[in-house]
Formats: structure tokens, C-alpha cells, sequence
């Protein structure tokens, strides 16, 4: 019976595909946005028309192509965004929010109509759209 044959100088060194990796920086990323946190009653996009529906869908598309980092350069009240204190809110904060959490993000959907949630590396999570601005102090 023969020996089985070795196979020579295809493996390299072990370890070699394992390379190390840099943090990922997600303000070079643009942003995703989700509903998955979206509140239900008067602030949900149930509540909004359609024509609110489509600027909603506009305002996400303007977004696709742009990094965090563009978006903190921005105006406010153009593709940028802007912080608002927990404490303005108007609606009940849901419990997943914790206790040491101070701000909220606010993106404008149409016109100056805030969509307001929070950032999570690069998605954000939108909680309320407030078409009628009554969800805090303008």
C-alpha cells in the first residue's frame, strides 16, 4: 500500500487569510432608513397623505447618495438634520428608549416637516413623522 502523498507549498502560512480589520467609520456610510421602530397613532405614516407618503419617499431617495458626514454640513432645514431634546417630545418616548438617552434626530420630509428618530451607526430609526407640528415645540 503507497503513502499518501503530501502536498507541498499550497497553504502558506496559518493564519494567513485572517487580515485585520478597521473599525468600520459609518459616517462615511449614507444613511439607511427604517420603520422598524416607526410608533403607531398620530405620528405614524398611517396618519400621513399621500402626498406626504411620496415626499417622505423623495426626501429617503435625496439621501441615498450622501455620507453621515456631508449630512452634519448641511442646513438644517435642507438635507441636514438637527438634535431635539428628549424632553420635547410630546409623545410617549417608547421603553426601549433608556434613561441616559438626551436627543433625538430630525431629517425634514417635506418642506419643514420633521421626521424625528434616532441614529444607530448609519440607519436611522424613524419613531414619528410630525405633519402637523405638534409633536414638540417648533
Amino acid at each position: 500500500m503507497a503513502k499518501p502523498r503530501r502536498i507541498k507549498g499550497k497553504f502558506g502560512k496559518q493564519g494567513s487569510l485572517v487580515k485585520s480589520q478597521e473599525p468600520i467609520n459609518y459616517d462615511e456610510n449614507p444613511p439607511v432608513f427604517s420603520l422598524e421602530k416607526l410608533q403607531s397613532g398620530k405620528y405614524c405614516l398611517s396618519s400621513l397623505d399621500q402626498e406626504n407618503k411620496a415626499k417622505f419617499a423623495d426626501a429617503i431617495f435625496r439621501r441615498k447618495s450622501i455620507t453621515w458626514n456631508q449630512i452634519k454640513q448641511q442646513d438644517r432645514h435642507g438635507l441636514g438634520t438637527e438634535k431635539i431634546p428628549k424632553t420635547q417630545i410630546k409623545a410617549p418616548i417608547p421603553r426601549f428608549i433608556t434613561e441616559d438617552f438626551e436627543s433625538f434626530l430630525v431629517f425634514r420630509y417635506n418642506g419643514h416637516k420633521p421626521m424625528v428618530g434616532y441614529r444607530q451607526r448609519d440607519i436611522f430609526f424613524v419613531l414619528w413623522f410630525d405633519h402637523d407640528f405638534t409633536l414638540y415645540d417648533h
